[in-house]
């Protein structure tokens, strides 16, 4: 299974894997006291959550500046050269909001990984770390 950020795409139409990143996301900001509302539309789902990222990331980075969009890049584990990258392929986008895309695909993944490696099938074909 690969888990690329850019290979996220399928599972951001999956309403069950788009739930479990809000849940993720808000474990990621669960000192800001974040509550997202739940999507309900498995098409728009990724979407809606990018949203109210976005609304209250931009807040967030007014009231705290540069250091803690670093600091937030770090605790999420998103990259430099991943925000870099993603600034280059979409020019006339607002940073925040490049930001909310690239930590809701960030949370996802983090949930695929998770699941991946919690999964009894994985060992029966063999992927264990071990090997």
């Amino acid at each position: 299974m690969n888990f690329e950020l850019q290979n996220i795409e399928d599972y951001t139409k999956d309403l069950v894997w788009m739930l479990k990143a809000t849940i993720q996301v808000e474990k990621e900001f669960c000192v800001e006291n974040w509550v997202l509302i739940k999507p309900i539309n498995a098409q728009t789902a990724f979407e809606d959550i990018a949203v109210q990222v976005h609304k209250k990331l931009a807040n967030l980075i007014k009231l705290k500046g540069d250091s803690f969009v670093k600091h937030l890049l770090y605790t999420i584990d998103i990259s430099e050269a991943q925000v870099a990258k993603a600034l280059v392929l979409e020019v006339d986008i607002e940073f925040s909001r490049l930001l909310a895309k690239l930590i809701v695909r960030r949370c996802l993944q983090k949930v695929l990984i998770r699941n991946y490696y919690k999964s009894p099938e994985k060992f029966a074909l063999g992927n264990s770390l071990e090997e």
